[in-house]
């Protein structure tokens, strides 16, 4: 199959340079007529992909893996580096032992940690058959304890149905003072177009971070410009769990909520 897709786009584009500039040109301009139609609906900054039930959205991102699994082998080397030059940079990090990987996929960022000497361990929602890094789980709906780990790291914000309650549950299993590290790219006002799988964008960058900070509840400690990733420019931002469970809005735990 990604054979005869390789023969398609070079019959189609050519080779070369200019081949894959047309080629990005084509899909830029089919991601930009997707995301200004009636399929997204904009409120506050934020423009949510519109499904029609919570189950419609699950099918949707399963069936991502299958479309996009040739082309994470091709590139994981690549991406595993990455993934270690950054985590390596981050200083945040250094005195953290657990970390949780949300919407990990294949699980590279997972291997990248482990191989840096970090407890790792990665959610998907579909994360393939036999993925000794990657656990099938959904970020909604963490099955793990309140205050289980040092750390959450995703760079798949852009695919959450509903922001609240993934923050929520970050915050849930976050040790205090535990970390949650997200890499995001810019809004749809500064460049960046979700394509065909993302269920979430926003319309600034600083403005995202605010409201990962008041659905959170979480400290902004950092940000970290992290350069370009094919077609992304992303930021690492650096959210800390306060030492004590008390804030200005009283958030209860997913146990505490089952017996009221």
């Amino acid at each position: 199959m990604a054979l005869g897709k390789r023969i398609y786009n070079i019959l189609r584009f050519g080779i070369g340079p200019r081949a894959l500039e047309k080629k990005r040109a084509i899909k830029a301009r089919r991601r930009q007529a997707f995301f200004e139609s009636d399929n997204w609906q904009r409120n506050e900054g934020l423009a949510q992909r519109k499904y029609s039930s919570y189950s419609e959205y699950v099918d949707h991102q399963v069936d991502k893996l299958d479309r996009i699994k040739h082309r994470l082998h091709e590139t994981e080397l690549a991406d595993e580096s990455r993934f270690r030059k950054d985590f390596e940079q981050c200083q945040a990090l250094k005195n953290v032992q657990s970390v949780l990987c949300l919407g990990a996929r294949l699980g590279t960022e997972v291997k990248a940690l482990r191989n840096l000497g970090y407890f790792a361990i990665g959610i998907d929602l579909n994360p393939g058959k036999d993925n000794p890094y990657v656990l099938t789980g959904d970020f909604h709906q963490l099955e793990f304890p309140d205050n289980s780990v040092d750390a959450v790291y995703t760079n798949s914000m852009d695919h959450a149905y509903e922001l609240a309650k993934v923050l929520s549950e970050v915050r849930r299993v976050l040790k205090p003072e535990g970390l949650f590290i997200a890499d995001i790219h810019k809004g749809y006002t500064e460049g960046f177009t979700p394509g065909s799988y993302e269920a979430l964008h926003w319309q600034k960058q600083e403005e995202f971070i605010r409201q990962i900070i008041h659905h959170s509840q979480l400290q902004f400690v950092e940000k970290n410009d992290l350069g370009y990733l094919r077609r992304d420019s992303l930021t690492q931002v650096i959210f800390r769990k306060p030492a004590s469970n008390v804030t200005a809005i009283n958030v209860k735990s997913r146990r505490e909520l089952k017996h009221q």
